[in-house]
């Protein structure tokens, strides 16, 4: 039999969909958990305002490079539903670091500057076409909860959704994000990319598109 490599399509791909099937561009891209920088968001959207959140210090110079020619700021901080200052526990895999590890050793973990999606960019994205995309190891429904002026702004909103509760009890799963995002007017619009759990091979993560479910991303239901 053969093994599946790629769930869904990928970002460049959605993106390329927004453009010439939709019509669409925005005119601020988010990029929260921006690492090394999301460049499949930064190619497709040459022409918008790019904000960059990332709080670990080894990935800025990259990230800084990954934005150079495109009009940027980058926030060296991370975002969740409350400001303030929390300690990121940090992984092998340095991709992995993440603000919903409990009980983590005290060698791994890291202090870093956390704000909130409004506090940030509430009056910043008014009246703008925006897009949000959120990559932060089970964080990424505190960020919403944390934007809820930002999010009504967003006519797309790209979240890391997992599959299993890798942090435990408190990691929201596949069901709570979508539900928590119906709660706020918005439908899954598409599945993107993914990632297989090394234990068993089983899907662990896909990243969802959601669109507001009265907008002009979902203009029908035909089929």
């Amino acid at each position: 039999m053969e093994e599946a490599t790629r769930p869904t399509r990928t970002f460049a791909q959605f993106f390329n969909w927004l453009k010439c099937s939709m019509n669409y561009a925005p005119d601020i891209c988010i990029d929260v958990g921006a690492a090394r920088g999301t460049r499949s968001i930064y190619e497709a959207f040459p022409n918008a305002k790019h904000f960059a959140f990332e709080p670990m210090a080894q990935f800025l110079p990259d990230l800084r490079k990954s934005l150079a020619p495109y009009d940027h700021e980058i926030f060296a901080m991370a975002l969740m539903d409350a400001a303030g200052e929390l300690e990121i526990t940090t992984t092998s895999n340095e991709y992995g670091s993440t603000l919903m590890a409990r009980n983590s050793p005290p060698e791994r973990r890291v202090a870093i500057p956390v704000s909130t999606l409004d506090q940030q960019l509430a009056r910043r994205v008014a009246g703008k076409r925006t897009l949000l995309k959120t990559d932060c190891q089970g964080g990424d429904l505190s960020v919403i909860r944390g934007g809820d002026q930002v999010v009504q702004q967003c006519d797309v909103i790209i979240m890391e959704v997992s599959l299993y509760r890798f942090w435990g009890a408190h990691h929201p799963d596949l069901f709570d994000i979508v539900q928590a995002m119906r709660e706020r007017g918005f439908l899954v619009l598409d599945i993107l990319d993914g990632l297989f759990k090394p234990s068993n091979k089983a899907l662990g993560q896909v990243d969802l598109a959601f669109a507001k479910e009265e907008g002009p991303l979902r203009p029908h239901s035909r089929w």
